[in-house]
C-alpha cells in the first residue's frame, strides 16, 4: 500500500482549530491518516511525545481520545466537539495559554536532559535520606500522599463504576473485569492527580517544577479463587523500551486501600536501574530481555496504607504480585512528567 498524505496532513503544529489549541488539529490529522493505513511514520519522526503530552495535558489521556478516533472516524470539528464535551466545557484560556507555550518549546528548543540538578524546589516532600534510598534503590514511598478520605472517594468510584459491592466478595466475580478499571475522568481521580504532595514528589525527582499529569487508568486486583491466578499483570516487566540508552523516567502508583505484602503489592527489583545496561549488553544478541526469568532477579513486594504513593524509576523490573489475600488490591496510577522527557524513539 503506497504511503500518500492527504491536504490535511500538510497541516502544520502552529495551526490552531476552534478551541485554539496548537497541534491538535494535527494530531488529529495524523490519527485519521494512520487509521486509513496511509501514515508515512518517518514524516512525524520525533512527534510521539509531543502528541502524548498534547492529550494528557488536555486531561483526556491518551486511550480514549484514541478509541474515540478510531470507532468514529469524525471530522476535525466533530473532534473538537468531543473533547469539549468530555472536558465538561471547553479548555479555559489559561490552560490553552500553557499548552500553547508547550508545543512552541517542544517544536524550538532541544530536549532537556533529566533529572535536571540544580534547580530550587520549593517545599520538598522527599527527606534527603528518601533521595539517597532512591538513588540507591530506584524507587521510594511517599506516605500520606492524600488523605485517607480521598482515598476513599477514589475507592468508591471505581466500586461503582464496575457495579460490584466490596463488601460482598461474590459481586467481586462478576462480569467480565480482570484487572484494569477503564475509568479516566473522575472528580475523585482527578483530585488526587493534582495532590501537591504528590507533585511535588515528582519534581523533585524530574528537578524541576514544568510537570505535565497523566490521565491513567486504575486497577483492582482481585484475590485468587479456586486456586487461579487472576491478579492482572502479575509477570515481572518494564512499561519503557529496552534499547539503549534507556532515558530517565519516573512512574508512580496510589495505594487507595492498605496493601499486605500477600495482597498483591507492588513488587520491583530495587537497585536494577544502575546496572540494567551491563545486563543488557551481557545478553546474547538472539535473546529477548523481556523473556528472561526475571522472577530471579528476586523482586520484591513494597507494601503501604491507604494514601502512601509509591515512586519507581522506570527501568525497574515490576509487576503486582498475586493477591493471596482475601480483599482486592486498590490502586490509582499517577504520573507527572515534562513535556520532553525522553521517549525512545525505537522499541526494543
Amino acid at each position: 500500500m503506497n504511503l500518500i498524505a492527504k491536504p490535511e496532513h500538510s497541516l502544520a503544529s502552529m495551526e490552531a482549530g476552534g478551541l485554539g489549541v496548537l497541534h491538535l488539529r494535527r494530531y488529529w490529522s495524523k490519527r485519521m491518516l494512520e487509521i486509513e493505513g496511509r501514515l508515512d511514520p518517518s514524516s512525524v519522526h520525533g512527534e510521539y511525545g509531543l502528541d502524548f503530552t498534547l492529550m494528557q495535558g488536555l486531561g483526556l489521556g491518551i486511550v480514549e481520545p484514541a478509541e474515540y478516533l478510531f470507532h468514529q472516524r469524525p471530522s476535525y470539528a466533530e473532534f473538537e466537539q468531543w473533547i469539549v464535551q468530555k472536558l465538561g466545557g471547553a479548555p479555559d484560556a489559561a490552560l490553552v495559554e500553557r499548552l500553547n507555550a508547550m508545543v512552541r518549546r517542544y517544536l524550538e528548543h532541544p530536549r532537556r536532559i533529566y533529572p535536571i540538578n540544580g534547580e530550587d524546589i520549593q517545599d520538598p516532600v522527599l527527606s534527603a535520606e528518601d533521595l539517597a534510598f532512591w538513588r540507591e534503590n530506584g524507587y521510594v514511598v511517599l506516605r500520606n500522599a492524600v488523605s485517607a478520605e480521598d482515598c476513599r472517594e477514589a475507592e468508591s468510584a471505581i466500586w461503582d463504576f464496575l457495579g460490584m459491592d466490596p463488601l460482598n466478595s461474590e459481586s467481586w466475580y462478576n462480569g467480565t473485569h480482570l484487572f484494569w478499571v477503564p475509568l479516566f475522568l473522575h472528580p475523585a481521580l482527578n483530585k488526587n492527580r493534582a495532590a501537591p504532595r504528590i507533585r511535588k514528589a515528582f519534581e523533585q525527582l524530574w528537578g524541576t517544577g514544568d510537570l505535565w499529569a497523566s490521565v491513567d487508568r486504575s486497577s483492582l486486583n482481585r484475590p485468587e479463587r479456586g486456586g487461579i491466578n487472576i491478579s492482572g499483570p502479575s509477570r515481572i516487566h518494564w512499561d519503557v523500551s529496552l534499547a539503549l540508552p534507556i532515558p530517565f523516567g519516573v512512574q508512580g502508583l496510589l495505594y487507595l486501600s492498605d496493601t499486605s505484602a500477600e495482597q498483591g503489592a507492588f513488587r520491583c527489583v530495587p537497585g536494577f536501574h544502575r546496572r540494567i545496561d551491563h545486563w543488557l549488553e551481557e545478553l546474547p544478541p538472539e535473546q529477548n530481555p523481556r523473556e528472561q526469568d526475571l522472577e530471579s532477579l528476586d523482586p520484591v513486594p513494597v507494601t503501604g496504607s491507604a494514601g502512601d504513593f509509591i515512586l519507581w524509576h522506570h527501568a525497574l523490573p515490576h509487576a503486582s504480585g498475586r493477591n493471596l489475600a482475601h480483599y482486592p488490591r486498590l490502586v490509582q496510577y499517577i504520573k507527572l512528567f515534562p513535556h520532553d522527557h525522553g521517549i525512545h524513539s525505537v522499541w526494543k
